[in-house]
């Protein structure tokens, strides 16, 4: 049994006190019986059964949203001296206990999600699941060459003992790539690129697992992840 001013508002429909208003106004029922209870519980095998002004509701349990990043943000909810992803939030899933799985740099654009799913942002982010990350890039510097191929996939140590795992890169021409990693280190793939005497011009995430940054998604837009997309990224991570 839930509050059903609670689950209502964490899907979306207001917040509780704007929840409870609906309550009074006669506008929620179950199974068409007009609810007046402010502290109603719902069984949850009733919620298919709950509407709001006589149209069904979509309850979430967990939410998962994709967002483009733009460049020029910071992966943060709050900051005093930077813009951050916040402003991309749309009003009715604020303050329902987002928060961005992983990080992208400022000047990094493309996939990240956002979600209050604590235990699917642990095994995304923890190298120990090895969920992997695709990343398009444009370098200056030393083009790539078919050898680098091969240095990727084995793995390297650089001169100030930074281990990178092994990894997959896909050449485009001699100065534009995809780079697929298995782990989060800081900073990872510009500083990978360094080592190998090349310096990252523009980067763009594009997938996460097997779930593929939304190409109808303009800069600064998110949306919610389809059922589909959501049970297969818990698959991935070994959470269904």
């Amino acid at each position: 049994m839930e509050r059903i001013d609670k689950i209502l508002a964490q899907s979306g429909y207001g917040s509780r006190k704007e929840i409870k208003q609906m309550i009074k106004a006669g506008r929620i029922q179950v199974a068409d019986q007009v609810i007046d209870d402010l502290g109603y519980k719902i069984d949850l095998i009733d919620l298919p059964l709950l509407t709001i002004d006589g149209q069904n509701v979509k309850i979430y349990d967990s939410l998962i949203f994709m967002l483009n990043k733009p460049s020029g943000y910071i992966t943060a909810l709050n900051d005093d001296h930077h813009r951050t992803i916040a402003e991309f939030i749309p009003e009715k899933w604020q303050n329902k206990g987002l928060f961005p799985i992983g990080r992208l740099d400022k000047d990094t654009e493309g996939l990240l999600l956002i979600s209050n799913d604590g235990q699917l942002s642990h095994r995304i982010c923890s190298p120990k699941w090895e969920i992997k990350k695709t990343y398009w890039l444009i370098i200056e510097g030393k083009p790539f060459q078919q050898d680098d191929i091969e240095k990727f996939s084995q793995g390297f140590k650089t001169l100030d003992g930074s281990i990178f795992l092994p990894s997959e890169l896909k050449i485009i021409d001699g100065y534009e790539a995809e780079l697929t990693v298995y782990e989060g280190q800081y900073h990872q793939v510009k500083r990978m690129m360094k080592s190998t005497g090349r310096e990252v011009k523009l980067l763009r995430r594009i997938q996460i697992a097997h779930l593929e940054l939304d190409p109808k998604l303009e800069s600064g837009e998110m949306r919610l992840l389809t059922d589909n997309e959501k049970a297969d990224l818990y698959h991935t991570c070994q959470l269904d």
